[in-house]
């Protein structure tokens, strides 16, 4: 294995997926292939890091990211109805949601989008003494870890090992959905005028605050 250069499988295989596309109004909208905020999530909390840890989620950020869809097993988008509010006071006669502090709240009314039976993957690509600290704390995470959404729990074990070049690790990729083509999304430039380009380069979740990247298929 190089001492500069390793590249770490990853392997999201659940029921139900959701990578964190665009959101609008109340709607929170799913990506067809990992995005940074979902893997950087799940990376980042094998590893115990805070939500609000600025300086290792930078870290995290430094690493090259390829992002694979399966062509055999592309998930069935599935569209969720939500609502959220506070609770009912007994002066309400339970029409009035409120706030934990007791004031009137509005219903809060979205769609929560996922993709059902899909199987995705991505490949991490930075320093292999990290790389390797990632893939035991994904065996034995500090929190647990979830795949976009705190429900979407994996079925499969998501790391798959680290290798000494990106063709091994897209081969062992390959062996878990048999006979199926990928498609490859790999990181460009924003200028890229063929790139597609969002806000999902965690900065500090605690914030919600992101940096815009940007990809395009390979």
């Amino acid at each position: 294995m190089s001492d500069n250069q390793a590249w770490l499988a990853l392997f999201f295989d659940a029921p139900l997926l959701s990578f964190g596309g665009e959101c609008k109004l109340d709607d929170r909208l799913t990506s067809g292939f990992p995005t940074r905020g979902a893997v950087t999530g799940l990376v980042a909390a094998a590893l115990g890091i805070a939500r609000s840890d600025r300086r290792q989620l930078a870290l995290l950020a430094e690493l090259t990211m390829l992002s694979i869809a399966f062509l055999k097993a592309p998930g069935v988008l599935i569209r969720d109805f939500q609502t959220a509010g506070g609770g009912y006071p007994k002066t309400s006669g339970g029409s009035i949601p409120v706030s934990a502090d007791g004031k009137a709240r509005k219903i809060a009314i979205g769609h929560r989008d996922y993709l059902a039976d899909g199987k995705f993957a991505a490949v991490l690509g930075g320093a292999p003494p990290l790389l390797e600290k990632i893939g035991m704390a994904l065996n034995n995470p500090v929190w647990g870890g979830w795949i976009g959404r705190k429900h979407c729990i994996p079925a499969t074990p998501v790391f798959q090992g680290v290798f000494a070049g990106k063709t091994g690790a897209l081969d062992r990729l390959k062996t878990l959905v048999p006979d199926s083509e990928l498609r490859i999304w790999k990181e460009c430039s924003l200028d890229n005028p063929e790139a597609i380009s969002y806000s999902d380069l965690p900065v500090d979740f605690s914030t919600r605050e992101f940096r815009r990247r940007a990809v395009t298929e390979n």
